[in-house]
């Protein structure tokens, strides 16, 4: 209603209010204006200088187009997931998911408090709709590979979560993410391994995994930048591939053809990587197991099984 009455002058005054609240919450434009717009959000400290800021970021209101539906964590979240798989994580933003879903952004802050906590939750929400199965198959191969595909299939649906999870030492908190690690230390468990070795075969499985899949975010990227599939783009490219080929001395890359072109696509390179690290982890658990029947003082003896791992 307050809205409603607002004369047209207010409503063009507060229109500008609020794309000058959009744009510094937005992390991409000034990550530093929106940990004060955060911190206010959060807090709810600050005081306000347009009475009408209140209505406008109420998400029923329908001004200018705003949404009309309630607004909560899990529809920001999947429409931020939705706006990934779109237009690439890097697209994704507070004030762009706030665009999308016809509000306010500083609504937003009302259900998630960070854009960090955003990414966090679109990786949980991403994994938890791909549970692993209890109790799995039998056997501690069969279910490190099954956890390995499921992982790969959902990076293959969400290029863009190798993006927030690869190659790093402070991971998501996103619990569905873990539990995939728990899921594999589960599968080791009674194979005479101790604890830290299991945590380091879980972590080197999701870092492969993870690492193996940035080229797939990657191709969807230029995919939609390009309009080009990777066969397309790599045809276009023969005569420049000839021309470096006879000139410099690359004996071995100069037989590459169209069977090694299949071999190094994304998903040839991750089954033939998994099948290998696999086979590590066969020859790990061997010795193990061969040390823990040697008799003691023998050269494969305990006291030497952390050597052999």
């Amino acid at each position: 209603m307050r809205v409603a009455d607002r004369s047209a002058t207010d409503t063009r005054a507060g229109g500008r209010a609020e794309v000058q609240a959009d744009g510094r919450a937005d992390g991409q434009a000034d990550g530093r204006a929106e940990s004060r717009d955060e911190g206010q959000a959060v807090s709810g400290a600050g005081t306000r200088a347009d009475p009408g800021a209140d209505a406008r970021r109420m998400p029923e209101s329908t001004e200018t187009g705003l949404s009309e539906g309630p607004l909560d964590q899990p529809l920001i979240v999947r429409t931020a997931i939705e706006l990934a798989d779109r237009d690439g994580v890097a697209a994704v933003s507070m004030r762009r998911v706030a665009t999308e879903l016809g509000v306010g952004v500083m609504s937003l802050y009302r259900y998630v408090a960070s854009r960090e906590e955003l990414n966090d939750l679109m990786v949980d929400t991403v994994f938890g709709e791909r549970p692993l199965p209890e109790p799995g198959p039998d056997g501690w191969r069969a279910k490190l590979e099954l956890s390995a595909r499921e992982e790969w299939a959902l990076y293959r649906d969400h290029p863009w979560v190798s993006h927030l999870v690869a190659v790093t030492t402070r991971p998501p908190i996103a619990p569905s993410l873990m539990a995939y690690t728990d899921w594999r230390m589960r599968a080791l468990d009674g194979h005479r391994l101790d604890f830290a070795t299991m945590v380091q075969i879980a972590i080197m499985i999701g870092t492969y995994l993870q690492s193996a899949a940035m080229p797939l975010a990657h191709e969807a990227q230029a995919a939609r930048a390009t309009r080009h599939t990777r066969q397309q783009w790599a045809d276009a490219r023969q005569d420049a591939l000839h021309r470096t080929l006879r000139t410099a001395h690359l004996p071995m890359v100069s037989e590459f053809g169209t069977e090694a072109f299949q071999a190094s696509e994304p998903e040839n390179i991750f089954a033939f990587g998994l099948q290998r690290m696999l086979d590590g982890v066969a020859t790990l658990l061997d010795a193990a197991r061969a040390a823990g029947d040697a008799p003691a003082g023998s050269p494969v003896g305990p006291e030497h099984r952390q050597i052999r791992h």
